[in-house]
């Protein structure tokens, strides 16, 4: 199909034919999709913002020659990774959903 808004495709067809209003039922996906996008970003910021304070505790602690310091801040460093690799997931995921979209 040449034109690539859903809302001329066979589905969307078929949902109007039920009674389905597709225009504002998009719209209210995009809000959807919007506010996870924002909610999203609230997270990202505020695990940054812990992290940073995280290592400023490990750096005290590494000032004071504890033991520990250098196998915290490992652990928090690869605690990060990983949560940084979930967003990148999670990002990907949402740009495989919207290519279909894009396709039709």
């Amino acid at each position: 199909m040449s034109d690539s808004t859903p809302e001329k495709g066979p589905v969307a067809d078929a949902l109007r034919e039920w009674g389905f209003d597709v225009k504002t039922f998009e719209a209210r996906a995009k809000r959807s999709l919007d506010s996870a996008r924002g909610d999203l970003t609230e997270v990202s910021g505020a695990l940054r913002q812990t992290l940073t304070t995280t290592k400023q505790v490990l750096l005290n602690l590494q000032k004071q020659r504890a033991p520990v310091a250098a196998e915290l801040k490992k652990g928090f460093e690869d605690a990060w990774e990983a949560i940084e690799r979930a967003f990148t997931r999670a990002r990907e995921k949402v740009r495989e959903q919207e290519r279909p979209k894009a396709r039709q």
